[in-house]
């Protein structure tokens, strides 16, 4: 184990036992193959009082606090958060239609605007299409040219790549930088997120192999090397779901979300921002994709690029406990980074292994229980 409990977390009413049995638990995941390694980062009150690593990052390599983990759609957020600064700056408004940014953008999805794809109601989910085998220009272009699946706005089915890709090419329009570097520059280096990027160049692979964890297919037994892992696979630019970097990076700019937009002194968005991207705006539509996945109808809560939590104890990655007030972004049966404001808890956990989609909610569910739990 690395890192672990910070301070007095019970001088800010969170219980030390609580965060050592979440400790534990993530180890008994662990033993029962539910994954390699994992990080758990925790806050109250804008205090950390968790940053602990169990396992390997790979085998034989011992997972580290600092270890550079793939966070896949918990990516998301922050692609939302570019988005919502330069709305702020009068670059672009939300109901602009995308063909604006990208003129190639037809062949049905004429209508569809930024707000259509932040809350993957656009029209091209397109989550079969190999985006990992593609560069940047070639991806916009396939997405561009590719045939809508309805009408924008009136259906809905989660945009795991493709609408992010989308949301990317609008920044680096926009504001003439590209996506990874607009999030470098103006968010994660005012953020101290010193160890994140979006994709991993040839050099950062270089630079942190000694921290670099693999990613485990948990659902078939010896199951072969991860198509993530490969270098190619990291090097993409993909704004929804090829985030790396440490659970407590990702912890800092859900503490700047908590804050209502700023951290440590820099302010990334506005309060007033803060407050649209984190409402609700999209209730009671089934979502097609997540339907089909699960074999039954699913109508997620969605804010703008981030999902809502809900009230009434069903289980989500959120957990049991967390509120309709929650809000954040999983990533691919791995990982889970959340607010809940009614209890001023920042939670984020990043694991290396990906098990069956049943299995991976209730093991993260557990644990983000156990930590509302924890605060009284």
């Amino acid at each position: 184990m690395d890192g672990g409990i910070i301070g007095k977390p019970g001088a800010i009413g969170v219980s030390r036992k609580a965060l050592e049995a979440a400790i534990k638990l993530l180890e008994e995941q662990r033993q029962a193959n539910l994954h390699d390694g994992a990080q758990l980062f925790v806050a109250r009150k804008g205090v950390p009082v968790l940053d602990v690593a169990i396992g390997e990052a790979r085998p034989g390599l011992p997972m580290r606090t600092d270890s550079i983990m793939l966070w896949f759609s918990s990516t998301k957020p922050l692609t939302a958060i570019a988005i919502a600064r330069l709305m702020e700056k009068g670059q672009l408004s939300l109901d602009d239609k995308v063909r604006k940014y990208i003129p190639g953008f037809g062949n049905g999805k004429e209508n569809a605007t930024i707000k259509h794809v932040l809350t993957h109601m656009g029209g091209f989910p397109m989550n079969m299409f190999p985006f990992h085998r593609y560069g940047w220009e070639d991806n916009i272009r396939y997405i561009s040219e590719s045939p809508a699946a309805w009408e924008p706005g009136t259906a809905a089915g989660y945009h795991a790549h493709s609408g992010w890709c989308v949301l990317g090419e609008i920044v680096r329009v926009a504001d003439g930088r590209p996506i990874e570097k607009y999030l470098y520059e103006d968010v994660f280096q005012p953020l101290g997120m010193k160890d994140t990027t979006l994709g991993l160049t040839q050099e950062r692979m270089e630079s942190v192999k000694d921290r670099l964890s693999d990613v485990v297919d948990k659902a078939i037994p010896n199951p072969p090397p991860h198509f993530r892992n490969d270098p190619q696979a990291r090097a993409r630019v993909l704004p929804g779901g090829n985030g790396f970097g440490p659970a407590h990076d990702l912890g800092k700019f859900y503490l700047m979300m908590w804050n209502g937009g700023e951290w440590d002194g820099k302010r990334i968005i506005k309060k007033e921002t803060h407050a649209l991207f984190t409402a609700v705006h999209r209730r009671d539509i089934v979502d097609r994709t997540f339907s089909a996945l699960w074999g039954r109808e699913v109508k997620p809560v969605w804010a703008l690029g981030m999902h809502k939590g809900t009230d009434g104890n069903i289980r989500t990655d959120m957990g049991r406990l967390c509120t309709s007030a929650a809000y954040g972004h999983g990533g691919n049966l791995s990982s889970i980074g959340f607010v809940e404001p009614t209890r001023d808890l920042v939670v984020v956990t990043i694991t290396n292994g990906q098990p069956p989609g049943p299995e991976n909610t209730r093991r993260l569910c557990a644990i983000s229980d156990l930590l509302h739990e924890a605060c009284s």
